[in-house]
């Protein structure tokens, strides 16, 4: 009996404390000049954990992330066998179905961003930008500026595919910059995380992310979970 509970535990422990391939600090590198596949040069992560960091999402993102003189570029597959998602306009609240998220900011390396980007796709390429002030490192607090999707410079798109839907954000340094409020800064560095909201069929809704912050309810407005981007 002893022996069976132990397996049993064990299962248990791998099946719902499971690590992402996040690291503290992420390699990622310029975009390939190749016009057929810009992506080759990209760096990817996948295993997006739930926020509370007890296992990894049912529907799973795969994330590849370039940059080239302008923009960080991130394209996201993501696994969806049940795409929900009613907005058409730009800055909708998109948060309430279906969505991708990143969140990034600039500034030192050893300080936790009070101010940052944050970016939301839908799966079928509705955008929404919000310049955000979080003075608390959690939700409560937070005020956003949103900024009018045309006039953010943010190149993006969507489309649905036969297991899921893959959308593509190119956003500009500048944007970053100024919603961290800093200027561009010897020694200062990127930080970002990623997000995803997700409505399984026949299950229940699932906050994941690239890393998980510990939050239960889930909250993705923790930058002191941001990790570190070097540009190579």
């Amino acid at each position: 009996m002893k022996i069976i509970l132990i397996v049993i535990l064990i299962i248990f422990i791998n099946s719902y404390f499971v690590s992402s391939q996040f690291v503290e600090t992420l390699n990622i590198y310029r975009c390939s000049n190749n016009s057929t596949n810009q992506w080759s040069n990209a760096t990817s992560v996948t295993d997006f954990t739930l926020t509370s960091n007890y296992g990894l999402a049912i529907q799973q993102t795969f994330a590849s992330i370039c940059y080239d003189d302008q923009y960080i570029n991130i394209k996201a597959y993501c696994v969806d066998n049940n795409i929900i998602s009613p907005y058409d306009s730009c800055n909708q609240d998109l948060f309430n179905a279906d969505v991708f998220e990143t969140f990034l900011s600039y500034g030192p390396a050893d300080q936790v961003a009070v101010n940052y980007l944050e970016v939301e796709l839908s799966p079928y390429g509705v955008l929404f930008v919000s310049l955000v002030n979080n003075p608390n490192d959690q939700c409560d607090g937070i005020q956003d500026t949103l900024v009018d999707c045309g006039q953010s410079g943010i190149i993006y798109g969507a489309s649905t595919i036969n297991d899921g839907w893959e959308g593509t954000l190119r956003i500009p340094f500048q944007l970053i910059q100024k919603a961290s409020q800093y200027s561009e800064t010897e020694g200062y560095i990127y930080k970002f995380n990623m997000f995803r909201i997700d409505v399984p069929l026949y299950n229940y809704k699932e906050y994941s992310c690239y890393h998980a912050d510990n939050t239960n309810p889930p909250c993705f407005h923790v930058p002191s979970y941001f990790g570190n981007i070097a540009l190579n």
